[in-house]
């Protein structure tokens, strides 16, 4: 699925607006912010 796909209620879109912000502003390397959008896109 899509990173950018967002399903329709409140709770999915603020809870995928935080997660975005989250791994922004966390310094992380970049093979943990892929594993966490691969994460994040499998719970999507």
């Amino acid at each position: 699925m899509p990173r950018s796909r967002v399903n329709g209620n409140f709770i999915d879109k603020t809870s995928s607006i935080v997660a975005n912000i989250l791994l922004r502003i966390i310094s992380t390397t970049s093979g943990e912010k892929k594993a966490f959008t691969y994460y994040r896109d499998g719970a999507i």
